[in-house]
């Protein structure tokens, strides 16, 4: 399984050249999106939001070790706006334990079942691609939307970190959830 993937009204596919300016600009600290998507970390500065665009816009299509990309757009399967982004990154390369993202910027999208849809072609693609045992994928208590899509798609509360997050003064759980490969195939 490559890029680019068809799931529902979205498709996971690179980034192109003309998703800078428009990355860039949903990465500005005033957007929605900052309060559910880690809003415990910083926000990025400048310099940090134009390498990243810059660098999701001539990403290859694989890691040069083989291994699936480390990110993919999510854009709309009718008109291929970008509307957000999934991620994968190593929580134990050791153990090949990879914990997966998924932020969609524009808030007129969610709630419409594109990121359920984008975080399962995700995680079939990183298991089609891999032989790891397992995926997981963290957030906090507070984002109901990101837990709920994770039960709905069979990931298994796995972790729950009490108190651990500080969301405008007030202290929330870090949750994971975590599914194994043949959990994921059962689903």
């Amino acid at each position: 399984m490559r890029l680019p993937v068809t799931a529902g009204r979205c498709v996971l596919r690179t980034g192109r050249p003309h998703d800078e300016p428009v990355l860039r600009e949903w990465l500005r600290p005033h957007h929605d999106w900052h309060r559910w998507d880690g809003p415990y970390f910083p926000r990025p500065t400048d310099t940090e939001a134009d390498a990243f665009a810059a660098a999701v816009a001539a990403q290859p299509p694989d890691d040069a070790d083989g291994l699936p990309p480390r990110r993919a757009v999510v854009a709309d399967a009718a008109t291929d706006a970008l509307l957000g982004t999934v991620n994968w990154y190593w929580e134990s390369e050791a153990t090949q334990w990879a914990r997966l993202g998924i932020v969609l910027y524009d808030p007129a999208v969610r709630g419409r079942g594109i990121g359920r849809d984008a975080l399962a072609a995700w995680t079939d693609l990183l298991f089609a691609r891999t032989d790891w045992v397992r995926l997981d994928l963290a957030t906090w208590s507070g984002n109901h939307a990101m837990t709920a899509v994770a039960r709905r798609l069979g990931f298994v509360e796995e972790a729950r970190f009490r108190r651990a997050r500080v969301v405008d003064g007030v202290r929330y759980d870090s949750v994971v959830h975590g599914v194994l490969r043949e959990e994921w195939r059962a689903h």
